[in-house]
């Protein structure tokens, strides 16, 4: 079963496992990303808070269900945008707002904040490791490759409707579906917007959803379309309020319906 990738938000990475270090090989793979961006469990599990480590910094240890252990190194250790290291390893700075060394946590749960602490300083980037069964590290990387992306974070009350905001581009509209190139995302309540990797999401449109002129005149025709521009106006699309669900987490085709579009 593919895990959850490990960062909400932009994130980019390469196959740099066992490529040499000051000290020794390196045992995972980097992942860079932007301060404070959420680092969230890649599966069911229980965290353990690790602040031992020079060269690791702020660290975690996550204890997968499946046996898998996993490492997220060089959390957030930032007051400021200024890298001023004026942070200790503790919750709401390197590990998430009121998160417990030793609590369990379900998978895409906000369990850290990426940073640079350790010998990281200067590159905001979460190492990541995986070790089957709590033994050698292996790589990565496959695990990467075929890991869910989430537009967002597992909410502290899943049980809680919420609605999205998405920014994003046109790609094609028509028969009851909007498919938007999203490159933020929000969540309400709370949250703020979150820059991530441009990616389609394929939303519902049911009637009664308040488009502006043109979104409408696009989504009349019977069968999807690109839209008559290619240098389409962003949009800020708003979804209907609804209970959180993996799918919708994952912004499976269909998983949001779309409450209201705006342009900008």
């Amino acid at each position: 079963m593919p895990i959850v990738f490990p960062i909400v938000g932009a994130a980019r990475y390469g196959d740099d496992y066992r490529d040499p270090r000051a000290n020794a090989e390196h045992a995972g793979n980097d992942i860079l990303t932007t301060w404070r961006s959420p680092a969230v469990a890649a599966e069911d599990g229980t965290v353990t808070f690790w602040t031992r480590s020079a060269r690791a910094g702020c660290m975690l240890y996550l204890h997968g269900a499946s046996g898998t252990t996993y490492l997220y190194v060089h959390l957030n250790n930032d007051l400021t945008p200024r890298r001023d290291n004026r942070g200790a390893c503790v919750p709401g700075v390197a590990y998430a707002d009121g998160l417990e060394d030793g609590a369990k946590v379900k998978a895409g749960q906000q369990i850290g904040y990426n940073g640079d602490s350790g010998d990281a300083e200067g590159t905001y980037h979460l190492h990541f490791e995986v070790h089957p069964n709590g033994g050698a590290d292996v790589n990565p990387f496959p695990s990467l490759n075929a890991a869910t992306r989430l537009l967002f974070p597992l909410p502290a009350n899943p049980a809680r409707k919420v609605a999205l905001g998405l920014r994003g581009v046109p790609v094609s509209a028509g028969a009851g579906v909007l498919e938007l190139s999203v490159t933020a995302v929000r969540v309400w309540p709370g949250g703020r917007w979150t820059a991530i990797a441009p990616r389609s999401v394929e939303l519902a449109v049911p009637d009664g959803a308040q488009l502006d002129e043109s979104a409408a005149a696009q989504l009349a025709t019977l069968t999807p379309r690109a839209p008559a521009s290619r240098a389409a106006t962003r949009l800020t699309v708003i979804t209907v309020p609804a209970p959180v669900s993996p799918e919708m987490m994952a912004g499976a085709p269909g998983a949001l319906a779309v409450d209201r579009v705006r342009h900008g």
